[in-house]
């Protein structure tokens, strides 16, 4: 199994942290998380699986009422080099906060069947039921408000009854399933397909009234970090940008004659604006593929700066550039996750923070150094002596 928190492991340490506080509970109770993670790791480790797998469990928890009887169910996707696993269900569990309240929400799957589904929360601290699922056996616990009978016999084997009860406008399940499905999680197909940034700059100016003062905004950022692009508009379905020629006069630019790089900052900034604002959950995959370290450094102290991030926004990102590492961007022990694979081929992710012996320093030299483990094994002299018979052959 892989975790990934985002609970503080040193609660005195304020840096890039948030509370939550819920004024009901017993004593007060509150919720820190942090702001960031980043994830690194080799190629092959597993990093990008597991975003992918949040993806697919948030996409399963979006659709799954689209399914027919007898559909497979996509989210569920065996490791196939344990024989054990090829015939076990596949467990899928989520922490979140609604409006300072503590509620988990956990779904184990099989080839077409739901097998296991559970909600719970905790509005004084203390656990409550909303509901409890064994395959097409249901059970309905205090929390729950709704027409439960209706609603469990129009779940199928191969749906969520999270799903069909938002559907249902049943409020507090609602509220779960429009937090869950507002999660944006950006994975390498996605990200870096060339038809993204195009997509999303198009969808930003056709909902003027949501996008408008994000792409303001952008505007103004685009302006500063030197691309050289003093403005963007869309004209007939088509975003074109505007440089100046030697006499202050702007000159007219098709968006795909921009660098990669400039088309993915106009694209993907007035979403990270978007997240911040209202404290949304954004997950990104090569999070530096076609951004100047520079920018993507700003792009993190953004989520990590208590007076811009005041809604408790997160990122969660996975990554190479080791540079986010520095000292100059903050990181916390606990927002370094690594992943490795393990003598079976499994992933595993851990935190700098349950490395023993590591304090606060310089992240990035330890981890070029292999201090951090997480790093490839290159046998490196073995293939160079390859190499030479091969050359000299």
């Amino acid at each position: 199994m892989v975790e990934l928190s985002m609970i503080p492991s040193d609660l005195k340490n304020p840096v890039n942290r948030i509370i939550e506080t819920n004024p009901n509970a017993i004593k007060n109770k509150s919720y820190y998380g942090l702001t960031t993670a980043a994830i690194y790791g080799p190629n092959a480790s597993g990093k990008s699986n597991v975003l992918i797998a949040l993806d697919e469990f948030l996409f399963f928890i979006k659709n799954s009422t689209d399914n027919k009887p007898n559909d497979l169910l996509k989210i569920y996707n065996p490791f196939k080099l344990s024989r054990k696993s090829l015939d076990a269900p596949s467990h899928f569990s989520i922490d979140i906060l609604i409006e300072n309240i503590l509620y988990t929400y956990t779904i184990e799957v099989f080839n077409q069947i739901v097998l296991k589904e559970s909600l719970v929360f905790y509005p004084k601290g203390i656990k409550v039921k909303i509901f409890e699922r064994n395959e097409q056996d249901f059970y309905k616990g205090n929390g729950y408000e709704g027409i439960f009978e209706t609603i469990k016999q129009r779940t199928t084997e191969n749906q969520l009854f999270l799903s069909k009860a938002a559907v249902e406008n049943v409020e507090i399940l609602k509220n779960v399933y429009e937090y869950l499905t507002s999660i944006f999680v950006l994975t390498t197909a996605t990200f870096h397909s060339n038809e993204f940034n195009k997509a999303l700059s198009k969808m930003m100016f056709k909902n003027v009234d949501l996008w408008g003062k994000q792409l303001e905004l952008s505007k103004s950022l685009v302006q500063k970090i030197d691309t050289q692009v003093v403005d963007f508009v869309e004209r007939d379905g088509k975003i074109k940008t505007f440089h100046l020629n030697a006499d202050n006069e702007k000159i007219e630019f098709e968006f795909e004659d921009e660098s990669s790089g400039t088309q993915r900052v106009i694209a993907f900034i007035p979403f990270v604006l978007n997240r911040l604002k209202g404290g949304n959950v954004l997950v990104v995959d090569e999070f530096e593929r076609s951004l100047h370290p520079e920018i993507a450094q700003y792009i993190l102290k953004l989520f990590n700066d208590p007076e811009v991030n005041t809604k408790g926004a997160q990122f969660i990102f996975a990554t190479h550039d080791t540079t986010l590492l520095s000292p100059e961007n903050k990181l916390r022990r606990d927002q370094i996750n690594l992943v490795e694979k393990n003598e079976k081929g499994e992933t595993e992710m851990f935190a700098v923070s349950d490395i023993k012996g590591i304090r606060e320093g310089n992240y990035e030299k330890w981890y070029l150094e292999g201090r951090l483990g997480a790093v490839p094994n290159i046998a490196r002299e073995t293939f160079r002596h390859e190499l030479i018979d091969y050359i000299n052959s």
